[in-house]
């Protein structure tokens, strides 16, 4: 996947004709970012999961800003779900965050809605769909050509069905029905490590 999985599961959960974030996500959009950000920074080695416990291994940046900047604020110690709570409130605003980082890689563009000249709201628009399309692509193979996902598909298909918003991806009623059924069984069906499976029933647990 060439974006983050939080950019990935932002995209998502950007509804494409209102740009803006779907109606099903909105309590869970800031959580659902810090997840991704937290099981991306395990799966980059900056972190451990130690039954549990988040520790952090290496301080070192990854390169991509809001990465940065939820390592920045991980502690040692405390467990996955409390890390999520404190820094979904410490990162309110981190929308804005990875509206700025997708319009500056080209892939969002900014527009406003106006009434006459009165501008009203700012939406987000793709710029450049070839990323959004690769990832719903992917998302399509674990269901109906049974790929088995990588450890970064199988954090962003298990945090998009925590958050209810698989529909977005499978519009049709019996596709939605298989991908729902995958989801209940992506942990599994990935086989990763133990340390990550856990972390996703976690989560699985805590959006549910």
């Amino acid at each position: 996947m060439k974006l983050s999985i939080a950019e990935g599961f932002y995209l998502i959960a950007l509804d494409d004709e209102e740009g803006r974030i779907l109606a099903a996500a909105e309590k869970t959009v800031v959580p659902g970012v810090i997840s991704a950000c937290i099981l991306e920074l395990y799966l980059l080695k900056k972190i451990k999961l130690d039954g549990g416990k988040i520790s952090v291994v290496d301080t070192i940046g990854t390169g991509n800003g809001i990465l940065d900047n939820v390592l920045k604020k991980l502690q040692t110690g405390p467990g996955l779900i409390e890390q999520i709570k404190t820094l979904s409130a410490k990162f309110k605003d981190i929308q804005e965050d990875l509206n700025a980082l997708l319009v500056q890689r080209g892939i969002l563009k900014k527009e406003e809605t106006k009434l006459l000249w009165i501008p009203l709201s700012d939406r987000m628009d793709n710029a450049n769909y070839a990323f959004e399309q690769e990832i719903r692509n992917s998302l399509k193979a674990i269901v109906f050509k049974s790929a088995k996902p990588s450890p970064a598909f199988t954090v962003l298909y298990s945090i998009i069905d925590d958050c209810n918003i698989l529909n977005e991806v499978f519009k049709d009623k019996d596709e939605l029905i298989d991908a729902e059924k995958v989801g209940k069984e992506i942990v599994e069906r990935s086989g990763v490590e133990p340390e990550l499976a856990n972390a996703l029933r976690e989560l699985k647990s805590f959006f549910g």
